[in-house]
């Protein structure tokens, strides 16, 4: 590792420098006086990174794994909130003292001591005209590409994943724009959309000069298996479908592309105000709510209670929309396992700045996204009323097939050990989403299997 001598003067130069990054880093500051210690986390929030400090000891990683040689117990407020399907994006992690370091905050240690500081939280948005003179399509399309080119990257080592919606779509779009013979990267879906998502997926791939890898979610499909393994990476957070993506990331690393674009923040970037809602009751969706209402059945009396208090915990208001962030959390890790890094253009904080401040009729119907990806590649390929694919019939027909076994893997439950969960309960909504293969309990269920999972790794 390189280093070098600088006076007072350059090093206060380079440290704004570092500062003010418009990409992603940690920043690990050290002080011989007073034996201090700072770690500083970046805006992007692109993969998680845990802290723990004990004694004279300091862990920092981006790999739970490293972590699991400490003692660690469940915080059981956190994991009666995750069951709920309330996730928080906070420092606050599943594990009591482990500290995942949010976007730009900050965590400090000395002596006999170590605290954690959070940002201050970003401003909120709202509407606003564009300038005279200015359109949002050109102005969209503009910022697009100043997010591109801040990242230098050769085409040779970039992967894009392509589903066959939108979001991926324009990040592909934007990418073509510099560079040719990209990778795209998708997973085929079983049942009526799948003619659709490879017809849609064939016309971005050919008129963009991408080279096209596809699995089969057959091929690889979601594990149940709830029993650790020695060969299992270990996680505070699961991928659903991390054995397709894992599979589509080590074909990419095979061919060495080992930078990964994706679609995340696509589903943020155009948000409905609460005055442009017509209808606003105060209450959640009813597929929201729902799934919800299944998740609460599972809890004691005990976890219910800690679920609906208010939890306390969570990071301020990011310049990166706050689902962008919790689902780089999730992945990131096994990303950077199979020798991924993950890119998220769409999360930026200045094109989500600009789409979130656009007028209704620009946000409504992600309208100026569809008129870039109707300049950029033709009208059919996203018509209106287009079929989407979705992963939504994945799960409930996996657990039908496989329902025996979950049960008999639910006969010894950790979250029923803790006092979170009640057992009985857990096995009727497996029994009901065998039998129904619904939505709203597959959502209450999932969160339940895989929460189990990581409980039983921890233990």
């Amino acid at each position: 590792m390189a280093s070098r001598d600088v006076d007072a003067e350059q090093f206060n130069q380079l440290y704004q420098q570092c500062i003010l990054w418009r990409l992603d880093y940690l920043m690990i500051e050290v002080a011989k006086t007073g034996h201090r210690m700072r770690v500083r986390a970046g805006v992007l929030g692109s993969v998680p990174v845990y802290c723990h400090a004990i004694d004279d000891h300091i862990t920092i990683s981006w790999d739970f794994a490293d972590f699991t040689a400490i003692p660690l117990a469940i915080d059981p407020e956190v994991a009666s909130h995750r069951l709920t399907l309330n996730t928080a994006y906070s420092a606050r992690q599943l594990c009591v003292g482990v500290n995942m370091l949010t976007e730009r905050a900050s965590f400090h240690v000395e002596p006999g001591k170590a605290s954690y500081r959070y940002p201050v939280p970003a401003a909120d948005t709202t509407p606003s005209p564009l300038p005279a003179g200015r359109d949002a399509l050109t102005a969209f399309s503009e910022l697009l590409q100043h997010v591109v080119s801040l990242r230098p990257i050769t085409a040779e080592r970039i992967a894009i994943e392509l589903s066959g919606g939108m979001d991926s779509a324009t990040v592909a779009s934007a990418m073509a724009i510099r560079h040719e013979q990209m990778m795209s990267l998708g997973i085929l879906l079983d049942g009526d959309v799948r003619l659709p998502q490879m017809q849609r997926r064939q016309l971005i791939a050919q008129r963009l000069n991408l080279i096209d890898q596809t699995v089969d979610i057959a091929a690889f499909p979601p594990s149940l298996d709830l029993r650790p393994r020695p060969d299992q990476a270990k996680n505070l957070h699961w991928e659903y479908y991390l054995e397709a993506g894992a599979a589509l990331w080590d074909s990419a690393i095979a061919r060495g592309r080992d930078v990964l674009f994706t679609g995340i923040g696509g589903d943020e970037l155009f948000p409905a105000y609460i005055d442009e809602i017509q209808e606003h009751s105060g209450h959640e969706s009813g597929g929201v709510g729902e799934a919800r209402h299944y998740a609460e059945q599972l809890l004691t009396p005990r976890a219910l209670s800690a679920a609906r208090t208010h939890s306390g915990f969570d990071a301020p208001a990011s310049p990166v929309p706050v689902t962008s962030l919790l689902s780089q959390a999730c992945r990131g890790s096994d990303q950077l396992r199979h020798g991924q890094w993950p890119v998220n253009l769409l999360s930026d904080p200045s094109l989500a700045a600009f789409c979130h401040r656009l007028p209704r009729d620009d946000r409504l119907g992600r309208a100026v996204m569809r008129q870039y990806l109707q300049m950029r590649l033709g009208s059919d390929v996203f018509p209106r009323g287009y079929t989407k694919e979705t992963f939504a019939r994945v799960l409930p027909e996996l657990i039908s097939k496989h329902v025996q076994t979950v049960t008999s893997q639910l006969r010894e439950c950790a979250l029923a050990d803790l006092g979170l969960v009640d057992q009985r309960a857990a096995l009727e909504l497996l029994n009901t989403v065998a039998a129904t293969r619904a939505r709203a309990p597959m959502s209450a269920l999932a969160s339940f299997l895989w929460l189990e999972r990581c409980v039983r790794q921890v233990s």
